[in-house]
């Protein structure tokens, strides 16, 4: 019987040493595995084991998501989900900005956007004669008559939806993500701009005008009109003045995307902005009509080109997860957009936090304001201690001139 127990017993010691390193391993083998299979007395009794909670934190550190208890459940809308994601910043840590790459887009748009000005000097030397050439028939400007204000009023609701994306680019967590994407964008729809404008001159829309098929004489000339062109960015407002370039309308573009990027990058219960970008937009799109600017064919494609352009990118970069069996092919067919979006792995979230530099400033206006404030205090102790010095004096002066009275 005694050997029975002791038998056992010592079975029962194995078995416990057995789950101890099944639960406790050494101090070089702690894991998420060991860690999800610890209880809440296992972790009580190993508070004084310092490397499980250096391991803990480290777990903690690298994962993507850091969510609130009992804030968000099953009954929640994606309305309100979004807007608790855009209210609580800094929750998604794992999103690589690139700012290298934001560079290189930036410039790849400052070049697109040359490029498509010198484009336009050439489509204007190769503009049909107005005399020879009228207006093609079309179904909306002919029922539309001409208001010689309305492309100026265009220009202003672009300058309109311009400040609000930049709004809202600026506020949002993820600038340098959302201006590379921008850039992308705006560079494809300017090279293929250019390459419809080169391929087929149309005639002038309107039938009063003043523009005439001019021919530049050198290159030099023509690199200087392209610079003006540039500077102004197409904008009769900063007295540039184009006349061949029809097909498409690039005021369109930015009509439409400004709106898309507005909508993306802000939460989805923020009804009034999202409506008023879209009215905006297709109020300006109407005013180019108006003005005879542009053809109606002109319009719908920019529309089209730059709104699907716009959904399409975007697709494919908020479902990245699924296409990396297709990496080969997408770096084909997107080799811009594979480079872009290489490190961002997820949909961007709407998180809103000011910029670091919003922050150096008001510190670097605070210093300023402390010194400034001690330079008074010194400035009025200055003042007072002179003040008293020379009533001092002269009273000093008049006892003596008594004195000797």
């Amino acid at each position: 019987m005694g050997r029975r127990r002791r038998k056992k017993k010592n079975e029962r010691i194995k078995t416990t040493q057995y789950k101890n390193e099944q639960i406790y391993p050494s101090k070089n083998q702690i894991d998420g595995k060991h860690l999800i299979n610890l209880s809440e007395n296992d972790i009580l009794s190993l508070t004084k084991n310092s490397d499980l909670w250096l391991q803990i934190k480290t777990l903690q550190n690298s994962t993507t998501l850091q969510l609130e208890p009992n804030v968000l459940n099953s009954d929640t809308s994606y309305d309100q989900i979004e807007d608790y994601l855009s209210t609580n910043c800094c929750l998604i840590t794992s999103i690589r900005s690139d700012r290298k790459k934001t560079l290189l887009a930036f410039f790849m748009l400052l070049i697109t956007i040359f490029f498509s000005s010198f484009v336009i000097t050439v489509v204007d030397e190769r503009l049909p004669d107005p005399k020879t050439f009228p207006p093609l028939p079309d179904l909306i400007l002919e029922n539309i008559e001409e208001i010689p204000w309305a492309f100026a009023v265009t220009e202003k609701l672009i300058v309109l939806e311009i400040l609000t994306l930049i709004t809202v680019i600026v506020l949002h967590r993820h600038r340098i993500i959302i201006i590379r994407r921008l850039f992308s964008i705006v560079s494809v729809l300017y090279f293929l701009r250019s390459c419809t404008m080169l391929l087929t001159s149309l005639p002038v829309a309107t039938r009063v005008t003043d523009c005439q098929p001019k021919r530049l004489e050198t290159f030099t000339a023509r690199l200087n009109k392209a610079m003006f062109i540039f500077i102004g960015q197409g904008m009769s407002s900063f007295g540039v003045k184009t006349c061949g370039d029809y097909l498409y309308s690039g005021h369109t573009c930015t009509l439409i995307l400004a709106a898309h990027f507005i909508n993306e990058y802000t939460p989805r219960s923020y009804h009034l902005l999202h409506f008023l970008s879209w009215i905006t937009a297709f109020t300006g799109m109407f005013f180019i009509l108006a003005g005879h600017q542009h053809y109606s064919i002109d319009i719908l494609i920019a529309w089209v080109l730059s709104s699907r352009l716009f959904i399409y990118y975007h697709t494919l970069a908020n479902n990245r997860i699924f296409l990396q069996r297709d990496i080969r092919r997408m770096r084909l067919w997107f080799p811009f957009f594979s480079y872009f979006e290489e490190n961002v792995k997820i949909a961007i979230p709407n998180e809103y936090c000011f910029p670091k530099c919003f922050s150096d400033v008001r510190a670097t206006i605070s210093n300023w304001a402390e010194t400034i404030r001690y330079l008074i205090y010194w400035f009025i102790l200055f003042f007072f201690i002179t003040v008293t010095y020379c009533l001092s004096s002269s009273k000093k002066m008049n006892l003596s001139w008594l004195i000797q009275r």
